[in-house]
């Protein structure tokens, strides 16, 4: 072999090195579109949790809880503070379905001291409660349920910004049936509505590199007294009014939610690692809790 041909085939294989690493490279992600059916599943996951399975996102909430009177003479009454956060992670499914793993915790705060409430003076009943911290595990979510159409999501947008709205009508069997609970339940029937406000960038949910995009909520939710009121069947309800953002990490909330987390709930630390069902919710961990220490009214 000659010098020349040595010198050329070096100079060849220089050039086609880098030619050759970025073919074997794997390639970026694609833009979601927002306005396609085919990517509203993967971009709610992008907007509420994460569309990297291992990454654990943080959706932290505080907010005032009101008692609304059946007089409608008479305005809402602000009772008590209260903040928490859910904890998630996202997975798809060979068939392509999206699911969300997650748990939330959420306690009471006194208005005045911003502490966290274990026991309140009941303006309503003049009794004093025993406060059950909101601890649910699982709330787990489907996304795109197999043969379930999917449709574009109706975005409101205005410059740089995506908003959207979700209203979710509640009716269904209480979990606390007001003959075995008399005290603690509502009725035969939990009805209620939760509503969602979801504010996110435009550039952010169309940036293939980002796999959970920066979030800014607002959550209202109109329910029946909770069960650890005690107020039973009495007439009225409550309002809950909270703002919510993604945070960053644990270290990112109140230190008193984060000393409580270590000692009384460190499963929350982080989301769940597998699917399981059904939903955990106030009412039916109430009637769990109950019947673990033998009463029911």
């Amino acid at each position: 072999m000659n010098n020349d041909f040595r010198s050329n085939g070096f100079k060849v294989a220089l050039l086609a090195a880098p030619l050759l690493a970025v073919l074997g490279m794997a390639q970026p992600a694609s833009a979601l579109d927002i306005d396609s059916a085919k990517d509203s599943a993967e971009l709610v996951m992008k907007m509420r949790c994460s569309l990297d399975p291992e990454q654990d996102v943080i959706a932290w909430w505080k907010g005032t809880l009101f008692q609304q009177d059946p007089d409608p003479g008479k305005a809402p009454v602000a009772l008590m503070g209260f903040e928490g956060y859910n904890i998630c992670r996202s997975e798809k499914l060979e068939d392509g379905t999206w699911r969300m793993l997650s748990r939330e915790l959420t306690f009471y705060r006194d208005l005045k001291t911003g502490k966290i409430l274990e026991t309140w003076d009941n303006p309503i009943s003049g009794e004093r409660n025993t406060v059950v911290d909101v601890a649910n595990d699982p709330v787990n979510h489907v996304q795109n349920p197999p043969g379930r159409p999917q449709m574009p999501l109706p975005w409101v947008k205005t410059p740089g910004w995506l908003m959207l709205t979700w209203n979710i009508p509640l009716a269904y069997p209480n979990p606390l049936m007001p003959e075995q609970f008399p005290r603690q339940s509502s009725g035969p029937v939990y009805a209620g509505s939760e509503h969602f406000m979801f504010f996110v960038k435009r550039e952010d949910m169309e940036n293939p590199a980002i796999k959970s995009a920066p979030l800014l909520m607002s959550w209202t939710r109109t329910g029946p007294w909770l069960p650890w009121m005690e107020l039973g069947q009495r007439p009225g309800g409550l309002l809950y009014i909270a703002q919510s953002a993604k945070l960053g990490s644990l270290k990112e909330l109140p230190q008193d939610i984060q000393d409580l987390v270590h000692s009384k709930y460190p499963e929350y630390a982080t989301a769940p690692a597998t699917w399981v069902q059904p939903n955990v919710t106030s009412w039916t961990r109430y009637k769990q809790l109950q019947q673990q220490s033998g009463g029911k009214d």
